[in-house]
């Protein structure tokens, strides 16, 4: 018996020996993650793969090797075992090159340092190619497939009926589709993707037009099959390009292109392509209008318009006309894949790489630190219930939604037959009469401009009642006002799909601090309602543009708190598509406002996009996509530059809206911050991608550049530049080795006694607010910065939701919104939102150095630690979960001192930094776990010791640690 039972005993040891690893996990094939991706397109032959490790107890778990395979029906490629740390933007140089419009699974297993044995291999990972050509492809098809629609009537509804022969299975069946400006698509009466929303996105479409691909293999059978596509008129209208836009007349009326592909196990193939086969009618939708809403007919809805054997006895359907197509092939126009996620409503649109914050796990916030944010959960579903309804005058019901939110209203009406209901949105209620000081409760509309925002539906008077939810259009606003429901209406009739375009939130921080929760929410919110296939400035009123100065100052910030890349790369081709033969660009993308050439602060967007992207996700590839349009760029700028020198350098914008009644600063100073800063990221990009001689040729003009900005700027007898505001100062200071050492001190000292004598208030712009708070984090002035976010008088962000008029959800345009009239005072405007970027990189301090995690969070001193006592950042980099938190509240921890959680993942190394908590600080003890690790006397080679700036820096890799630092 002791033998059977040592025998048992060995074999459950032996077997536990031999159990693999988890699998790596969240995949991502060309930054695509396959988690959250339905049907998963990939546009090249050698996409990057990367990959995350599992989370281990042990510390410093690295990964040592790898191995791919990749099959499909007709081939396989297996990588073997390849020794390597690398899990990131990983293309072996033997993988063979993916065909085009070919079937393919993937999977993967790892090696580490924890042991000799592989891991256990993922699941195999589905996906296919797109058609590499796509623009060729099309254009041999142009005899037998057509861009179709009508002139004549507002032909939004297509359909078509085929046969499948069903003598051999279907291998596959796959359609690549571009309906402009939206399309919905049906296969026998049901929608293909149901959340998708607003596709195609936006474009320059004489450049650029793009075509979605969806596999339809499950939904296509043999036998009859239907077909039916809606239309909307979305940015090809020439009704979005009124004054004050600029003019598109070529645009309009909609039309589509469809190719579905049917490959059957016997190897035939079929084809069904927009033609004249197709019938077509105005539907339910009488007009639609991105701006101006829907209006829509319910009495025209047909239930079966998509199935097999469809017959409609009271409506006309015509055969389509041969459109012509919206691309300018003699300026290089193209149809290309749409490669990038689409816009979303609703729960598909936002997933998640952090915990909830509400779970308080490894935190030391409380949810005592977590109240009182005001405004929507992300996490709540991408559905929004209104918080209450009134009704301001008869026939009017007036919701709040409690948020400042993109997207429209799901509404459930009961009426008679042929009765209008119609529908308003806006950002805020109308202010209290001047004369009685009181306010009935309804909206205010005015700085909507010429947009409308309104839709109307007819009831078709279904007893049961009906939804109406609109297709094709877009809304932002908090309040909606209905009129002429015939029966009351409550907070249960009404629920809102947030929209915008799909991505996952990848960064959460929160503090002690109430105010800096609020903007953090303020600024998530932002951004969200602002990317719409493109990043956009508003989402409300007659505007909504890609305004280039937005994107750029924002972009930082929508990294750190959302996995972007797709939409930001997407966004660098249509940059690229409108810029000129000379290197210069435009204001706007697609050039609807404003022109050529741009203002540098808002042309910067191609150099500050591109390095933005490189820093986070560190992929040298996409420097290198786009350095020839960047260099060529910056010579436009060149260019100019030689015929005005800094001192007149061209302008539009300048430092827009400081807050009145300040003026603007020297204007021809702040287009030359633009122009250096982005000849400087030239010169790291060069120095990346091993361009050498641009590398010098441009650190010599910077250099040359940089004494004449001093030369022509600088005010001796103030010690100050331009002017003396503090915009100069602060875009100044920004600039690398411009302000020569010797005049340092007195330029900075002159922007603190400004903001001082402003009673700890900004006088600046939207470019310089982007630089300013680093700038004083940096500079030994990390208390001022945080005072000055944690204020909440005018002018401030805390100001937006701590005044007498409103309490703001989202960034505001303007620093005094209530107090100014319609012509340009948007609710939601993102170009403010820099500061999210440093919640990231200042209070939790992280950073990215190459593969390096730098985490060094910033310290108010023990004084005005009541101002940020405590912490709370998340942040999913492509290694895995960075996780700060700190604590100096003496309920926690000693005076003096500091408790730090830190979180590295696996196969990642950090440095973790510590600063001194009042000036001139020594660190005596370091501890982590409850065991001393450094101190005064027992200096551990793990922690270098600054003796100058007094920093503490240890050096860890992958796990999770707990510290604890005194100082005297």
């Amino acid at each position: 018996m002791f033998w059977l039972y040592l025998t048992v005993i060995c074999s459950v040891v032996a077997t536990s020996a031999q159990q693999s690893a988890p699998p790596p996990f969240d995949i991502r094939i060309d930054h695509y993650k396959v988690d959250t991706t339905k049907d998963l397109v990939i546009n090249t032959p050698r996409p990057g793969l990367s990959w995350k490790l599992p989370i281990f107890t042990e510390r410093n778990v690295q990964q040592t090797a790898y191995q791919i395979q990749i099959q499909s029906d007709i081939d396989k490629w297996d990588s073997e075992k390849i020794l390597s740390s690398r899990s990131t933007h990983v293309s072996h140089e033997n993988m063979k090159d993916l065909q085009s419009s070919t079937h393919y699974q993937i999977r993967l297993r790892v090696w580490t340092t924890l042991s000799g044995q592989a891991s256990s291999w993922t699941n195999w990972i589905q996906f296919r190619t797109s058609v590499f050509n796509l623009h060729e492809y099309i254009m041999q098809k142009n005899d037998d497939v057509y861009w179709i629609g009508s002139t004549q009537i507002y032909m939004n509804e297509l359909r078509k009926e085929f046969n499948v022969s069903s003598t051999s299975p279907i291998r596959t069946a796959t359609v690549l589709i571009s309906g402009i400006g939206y399309y919905e698509l049906y296969v026998n009466g049901q929608s293909v993707d149901p959340s998708r929303k607003l596709d195609p996105g936006w474009t320059t479409y004489e450049k650029r037009t793009l075509m979605v691909s969806y596999d339809l293999t499950s939904m296509i059978k043999g036998g009859m099959n239907a077909v039916g596509v809606k239309l909307g008129n979305g940015w090809y209208s020439q009704e979005q390009y009124v004054p004050p836009s600029a003019s598109e007349p070529n645009y309009g009326p909609p039309r589509l292109m469809f190719a579905l592909s049917i490959v059957f196990v016997s190897s035939e193939t079929m084809s069904v392509v927009s033609d004249q086969t197709w019938k077509g009618r105005q539907g339910s939708i009488v007009h639609d209008s991105v701006y101006n809403g829907e209006i829509v007919d319910s009495r025209n809805d047909r239930v079966d318009w998509a199935k097999v054997g469809f017959n409609d006895s009271f409506s006309l359907w015509v055969t389509p006309e041969i459109m012509q197509s919206p691309i300018n092939v003699a300026a290089n126009g193209q149809l290309s894949l749409q490669d990038m996620p689409p816009i979303r409503a609703g729960v598909d649109a936002l997933q998640f790489e952090i915990d909830n914050p509400l779970n308080l796990e490894n935190s030391y916030l409380s949810k005592e630190d977590l109240a009182g944010i005001q405004g929507g959960n992300l996490h709540d579903g991408g559905v929004l219930k209104p918080i209450s309804v009134s009704t301001p005058v008869l026939g009017v019901h007036t919701f709040d939604m409690g948020q400042n939110m993109v997207g429209w209203c799901r509404f459930h009406f009961h009426g008679p037959r042929g009765l209008g209901i119609y529908i308003r949105h806006a950002e805020v209620l109308a202010q209290p009469v001047e004369s009685t000081k009181q306010s009935y409760g309804g909206i205010y509309t005015e700085n909507l401009r010429g947009a409308t925002q309104t839709d109307s539906y007819i009831l078709r008077g279904d007893p049961n009642g009906e939804i109406y939810e609109p297709r094709f259009t877009v809304h932002g606003f908090r309040y909606i006002s209905v009129y002429g429901s015939p029966v009351g209406l409550s907070v249960n009739d009404v629920e809102c799909p947030v929209v915008h375009s799909q991505t996952t939130v990848k960064g959460h921080f929160a503090s002690s601090n109430p105010i800096i929760n609020q903007i953090q929410h303020n600024v998530q919110w932002g951004q969200l309602g602002n990317s719409m296939s493109l990043p956009t400035d508003c989402p409300q009123r007659d505007e909504r543009k890609g305004w280039m100065g937005d994107a750029a100052l924002t972009v930082n910030e929508a990294l750190y708190n959302f996995d972007l890349i797709k939409f930001y790369l997407n966004f660098l081709n249509l940059i690229t598509d409108i810029q000129l033969a000379d290197g210069s660009i435009a204001d706007t993308v697609p050039v609807t406002f404003g022109g050529y050439p741009s203002d540098p602060n808002w042309g910067t967007a191609l150099p500050t996009i591109t390095w933005q992207l490189y820093r986070h996700y560190n992929d040298e590839q996409i420097l290198r996509d786009h350095y020839s349009s960047i260099r060529a760029y910056v010579e436009a700028l060149r260019a100019g530059y030689k015929n005005t020198g800094l001192a007149k350098l061209a302008y539009h914008y300048g430092d827009w809206v400081p807050p009145p009644p300040q003026p603007m600063t020297n204007v021809y100073l702040i287009a030359s911050f633009a122009f250096m800063h982005d000849v400087s990221l030239l010169i790291n990009m060069s120095q990346i991608i091993g361009f050498t001689n641009d590398t010098q040729a441009y650190t010599g003009f910077y250099t040359q550049l940089a004494e004449e900005f001093h030369r022509v700027f600088f005010t001796p007898s103030g010690g100050y530049y331009a002017d003396g505001m503090q915009a100069a100062q602060i875009l100044a200071l920004a600039l690398p080795n411009v302000v020569p050492a010797s005049a340092r001190d007195s330029v900075f000292q002159h922007l603190l006694q400004d903001i001082n004598a402003k009673g700890n208030h900004t006088s600046t712009g939207i470019v310089s607010t982007a630089q300013l708070f680093p700038l004083l984090s940096d500079n030994g002035q990390h208390n001022l910065a945080v005072q000055l976010v944690s204020s909440t008088t005018y002018p401030s962000y805390g100001y937006m939701f701590n005044n007498p008029y409103e309490n703001a959800t989202t960034m505001w345009e303007l620093w005094d919104a209530p107090m100014e009239g319609p012509g340009m005072n948007s609710r939601n405007h993102h170009m403010f939102a820099s500061i999210g970027a440093w919640f990231y990189s200042h209070l939790a301090g992280i950073d990215f150095q190459s593969d390096l995690i730098v985490i060094h969070p910033r310290m108010v001193s023990e004084d005005k630690k009541h101002l940020l006592s405590k912490i709370d950042c998340q942040l999913n980099t492509l290694y895995g979960l960075v996780h700060v938190s700190y604590t100096r509240d003496e309920r926690n921890t000693f005076a003096n001192s500091i408790l730090l959680r830190v979180s590295i993942p696996t196969n990642a190394k950090a440095h973790v930094v510590f600063e001194p908590l009042f000036p001139n600080a020594k660190c005596v003890l370091l501890t982590e776990s409850n065991k001393v690790m450094w101190s005064i006397t027992n200096k551990d080679n793990t922690v270098s010791h600054d003796a100058q700036t007094g920093l503490m820096t240890v050096q860890i890799g992958s796990g999770e640690y707990e510290y604890q630092a005194f100082w005297e």
